[in-house]
């Protein structure tokens, strides 16, 4: 990781050639300059993205080769495997409510109906996905990636009547993750974080446009829902970095040294662990259930 850190040079020299000077007032404090100062900070090998990224595709995949002969399923038609998987697991209202067959707001998660489809979630959570996990660990990346996938869903069965697939909802929730951790880490990161932020607000704006377009098939509503629920979680739960020095001593100290000096070792330390906040997910999750239960009961 890389973060700016300003520094002073105090101490111009004479222009060459330039003889004995009478003495002169100190010059005012120039402007400072920022300069780029490499910190190792915490980086897990992001292993849980790279099998969920397995799992989508072999799904895909297994609808693609598995032979199947026409069948009806649920009153509807199966011409293939790939059919098959989407009655059984795709996001339909009528037997989510119903038939009480909440499971598919889960299910719904792992199935893609195309391979363009399957393509741009499975580079985005190839892309996203990795560099949440780096940052936040294994246990705080599933945490957002599956409640966010669910409340993405959840949003579409409450807000839209048309069927539903896809791991769109949880990669908007690591996009939110990836926004919060971003701007919780603004100072760190110093003007490169305004133009990502930047960036990432202006693709998030876009994505919903090109969901509100005319003859769109994008589920928006599950795109709003996994966002909203990446940004509250990541909040609460996400990590909240700070700069200390190697030896224990505040990050201020530095700021006292004399300008120019080399910088000692620094780290960064977490102030917000997940064991603090273990509360977060259970009452998260929770909150959900109650409000699917009262969809249900209403019908």
């Amino acid at each position: 990781m890389q973060f700016e850190y300003s520094d002073h040079d105090r101490d111009p020299e004479l222009a060459p050639g330039a003889g004995p000077q009478p003495p002169q007032p100190p010059p005012p404090p120039g402007p400072q300059r920022p300069r780029m100062v490499p910190v190792q900070g915490p980086s897990t090998r992001p292993i849980a993205a790279y099998v969920l990224l397995a799992i989508i595709v072999g799904i895909y995949l297994l609808g693609q080769i598995v032979p199947l002969q026409p069948v009806i399923v649920k009153g509807y038609l199966a011409n293939s495997a790939e059919d098959w998987l989407f009655i059984q697991g795709a996001k339909l209202n009528e037997f989510i409510i119903r038939d009480r067959e909440v499971y598919r707001l889960l299910t719904a998660m792992f199935l893609h109906g195309g391979l363009m489809h399957l393509f741009f979630n499975g580079y985005a959570l190839y892309v996203i996905g990795t560099n949440v996990e780096r940052v936040y660990g294994h246990a705080r990346f599933l945490l957002v990636y599956f409640l966010g996938g669910l409340t993405g869903s959840l949003f579409s069965l409450l807000f839209s009547s048309y069927a539903s697939v896809g791991a769109s909802g949880a990669i908007f929730a690591l996009f939110g993750a990836e926004l919060v951790f971003v701007y919780r880490h603004r100072d760190l990161f110093g003007r490169a974080a305004y133009r990502q932020l930047q960036n990432m607000i202006f693709l998030l704006a876009l994505n919903i446009l090109i969901g509100l377009s005319p003859g769109s098939r994008i589920d928006n509503w599950g795109h709003i829902g996994g966002f909203l629920a990446g940004v509250g979680l990541s909040w609460l739960i996400g990590p909240s970095f700070r700069l200390s020095l190697a030896d224990g001593r505040p990050w201020s100290a530095v700021e006292l040294a004399a300008p120019g000096t080399p910088l000692p070792a620094l780290e960064l330390v977490d102030d917000n662990p997940l064991q603090k906040r273990l509360f977060v997910p259970f009452a998260y999750a929770a909150v959900y259930v109650l409000i699917l239960g009262v969809v249900l009961q209403r019908g």
